[in-house]
């Protein structure tokens, strides 16, 4: 393969084609121009030129990458988060442990706290019911041993439901935020943008 500015830019076209708005792909192609023409203009070859911007498929994952978390973060959705995270683990194998492996626990982690809000909600107003049938003296499967204390606790549990599927709501909007800047600082420390001493 010829590793020169037409096929670099070729190369760089194609992958990020159906990725990114036409005006930013246009802006994309013409730093990298640029890039070959001031260097060129330096006297230096566009081998040199290949190797010094990296390979166009690895600047192509990376932007591609970059694009979709800046998306996630201006458009807030599961599928945008999930589209980010899979485009940052395809940058290096490394990312399988400190993306994906992350992305993974906070879900589980989000959708746990979910599952137990919504079974303590659900819960609740059921054992209420049953600690009145109970005060009332109809014959009842007796879920507690004083239901005038059922009837309190009972409301705790249906509370405490309610409060943890709230409290849930602002969790994952917390990890959204710092998923996003996690995302940032992964992409710019692959890129070597970052300084991680």
């Amino acid at each position: 393969m010829l590793q020169n500015e037409s096929e670099y830019i070729r190369i760089l076209k194609d992958r990020l084609g159906g990725t990114l708005p036409r005006e930013e792909l246009d802006d994309i192609v013409s730093d990298y121009s640029e890039h070959f023409r001031m260097g060129l203009a330096n006297g230096r070859t566009d081998e040199e030129l290949w190797r010094s911007l990296g390979s166009p498929d690895d600047v192509a994952r990376e932007i591609k990458a970059m694009h979709l978390v800046k998306r996630a973060e201006n458009m807030k959705s599961c599928g945008n988060i999930f589209h980010a995270v899979i485009a940052t683990v395809g940058l290096g194998l490394f990312n399988l442990v400190f993306v994906l492996a992350p992305f993974l626990l906070l879900i589980c982690m989000v959708l746990v706290v979910f599952i137990i809000g919504v079974m303590f909600a659900v819960f609740g107003p059921f054992a209420f019911a049953y600690s009145i049938l109970q005060l009332a003296g109809l014959p009842v499967f007796a879920i507690w041993l004083n239901p005038v204390a059922g009837v309190f606790i009972s409301i705790g549990i249906t509370t405490t439901g309610l409060l943890l599927v709230i409290w849930d709501y602002y969790l994952a909007r917390f990890f959204y935020r710092v998923g996003i800047k996690y995302l940032k600082w992964n992409i710019a420390v692959i890129a070597g943008t970052e300084d991680v001493s």
